[in-house]
């Protein structure tokens, strides 16, 4: 099983402030029970998008007008209903251009499998795999600030390969892996379960906090934490040494056969 090298080339991390609002949100709203459906068209990009995921992506006011077309659905058989003029101007469609918004998706419900740390958004990749670029701006590499989501035993878990920026800096709130495997390139992944708690109770035990906004009922809770997210961390660096060491002693072996 390939253990990936270390992301190359290596950006400076954005602001650890950023990550700790990022992470909180993460542990602490409900994002992911709810879906997506595409339900708005953007004329200018000529695709249909979901309002939640991307909708701050098509704001394109130096065109003058709003270029967006809100789809709803109707009450009665959850079919989509297209509007015939603009929102913003007031303007008719053409119909061609009618003909091209009806001939997209708007019913199918969309899962949210991805997390952004800049923005505290989940959304769904496959209708905003251009989520990212909106950050590149602000010192952050594309794709960088994402984070891949998956469901697994009925907890939310984020996939990690161990050599992500953001790895050292989300262990305080993921867990002991549930399981481990290879990714489509061949390379290993962990799945980590988010530790999940209400807002107003403690993170360790879910006792009441004496104020916000606080995460923990007492100095114990608080400690008995950082402890076990150090032993966390300590499993995580051997199994990601383990796995390191196999792989040059597997590249090792190849090598004198080759030879």
């Amino acid at each position: 099983m390939p253990f990936p090298p270390p992301d190359s080339p290596v950006a400076p991390p954005p602001p650890l402030g950023m990550v700790r609002v990022a992470r909180r949100i993460l542990q602490v709203e409900d994002l992911f029970s709810e879906t997506c459906r595409r339900d708005c068209y953007c004329l200018k990009c000529q695709r249909a998008f979901c309002s939640h995921c991307c909708g701050f992506h098509h704001g394109h006011t130096n065109w003058g007008g709003d270029m967006v077309v809100r789809v709803g659905l109707d009450a009665a058989g959850g079919h989509p209903v297209f509007p015939t003029h603009t929102a913003g101007g007031g303007h008719r469609i053409p119909r061609p251009i009618a003909e091209e918004i009806a001939a997209e998706d708007y019913t199918s419900r969309l899962a949210r499998d991805a997390f952004c740390l800049h923005c505290g958004r989940a959304f769904c990749a496959a209708v905003c795999s251009h989520h990212h670029h909106d950050h590149s701006s602000e010192g952050i590499p594309a794709d960088a600030a994402v984070l891949r989501v998956e469901e697994r035993g009925g907890r939310i878990c984020v996939r990690c390969a161990g050599t992500e920026w953001w790895a050292p800096h989300m262990d305080v709130a993921l867990g002991d892996p549930v399981h481990v495997g290879e990714d489509e390139r061949g390379q290993y992944y962990e799945l980590l379960p988010v530790l999940r708690f209400e807002r107003g109770s403690c993170l360790r035990c879910g006792g009441a906090v004496p104020r916000l906004p606080s995460t923990f009922c007492s100095d114990l809770c608080n400690q008995a934490h950082h402890r076990e997210t150090e032993e966390r961390r300590r499993r995580r660096e051997a199994r990601h040494a383990a796995l390191a060491s196999g792989a040059v002693q597997q590249q090792l072996r190849q090598l004198s056969i080759s030879s």
